[in-house]
């Protein structure tokens, strides 16, 4: 596990306190319909390359977080994802209903029972391989789902910085040379971390003491959060403890 996916989780876990599930190979066996467990998932071909063995587990994730929401409720947010406050109220100012609340296949919620998911499940378990980020074509169902569905903007997950802060202009993250106040013009109690492009460029690994001392901006952010080193080293060990 990268060392800022750690962070992320633990930043979540602070946030949300009692609230925060992971889910883990340990913990999903019992969460999950055992169809969804027991496929072979795959993408259709990709235009870049995945560590052997990651893609059939990338593949296999897009449907555990929809069938996870769809049997139990809540709220999917991916590990890559670090939360500066808990953002609940912002991502359902009205509360959790039973329409899909969407921003992307890294952020949605619903009560159980979604049918938007049901269906997205169903055409996943009866088709092959499925296209990167729209499993089950969860994203035309999207399209086509008017008042079954409550769109979560992207303003959520904006922090104001320009050139927009997304996946082309991510590596931002990595830069020393920018500050926390400029990074964050707005008040966004959540951020995308794309896990996806960090990992594919990583030179290395990181331990967690070394990338909290590398003084990247996303190091800054977190001891934004906390500026105190030893409270990430001792939570991040703990969840390491609890995934391993």
């Amino acid at each position: 596990m990268p060392a800022y996916v750690a962070l992320a989780l633990v930043s979540m876990r602070r946030a949300l306190g009692e609230r925060f599930l992971l889910l883990t190979p340990q913990t999903v066996q019992d969460l999950i319909d055992p169809r969804i467990l027991g496929k072979a998932w795959g993408f259709e071909p990709l235009p870049f390359t995945l560590a052997e063995g990651i893609e059939a587990i990338v593949a296999k994730s897009d449907f555990i977080r929809m069938a996870f929401i769809h049997r139990h409720g809540g709220a999917w947010v991916d590990a890559d994802t670090l939360f500066l406050r808990d953002p609940t109220n912002v991502l359902f100012p009205a509360g959790l209903s039973h329409k899909l609340h969407w921003h992307s296949e890294c952020i949605f919620a619903s009560r159980p029972g979604n049918t938007l998911l049901a269906q997205a499940l169903v055409t996943g378990l009866d088709g092959g391989v499925h296209a990167w980020g729209n499993p089950g074509r969860i994203k035309d169902i999207v399209a086509q789902a008017d008042d079954a569905l409550i769109p979560i903007s992207g303003t959520v997950i904006d922090p104001g910085y320009h050139p927009r802060y997304n996946f082309a202009n991510c590596e931002v993250m990595r830069r020393q040379d920018v500050s926390v106040n400029e990074f964050l013009l707005t008040d966004v109690s959540i951020l995308k971390l794309y896990n996806t492009y960090f990992r594919r460029t990583a030179k290395r690994m990181e331990s967690v003491a070394e990338f909290l001392d590398g003084g990247t901006l996303l190091a800054k952010l977190l001891l934004h959060i906390e500026a105190d080193h030893g409270y990430w080293l001792d939570e991040s060990a703990q969840l390491m403890d609890a995934v391993s």
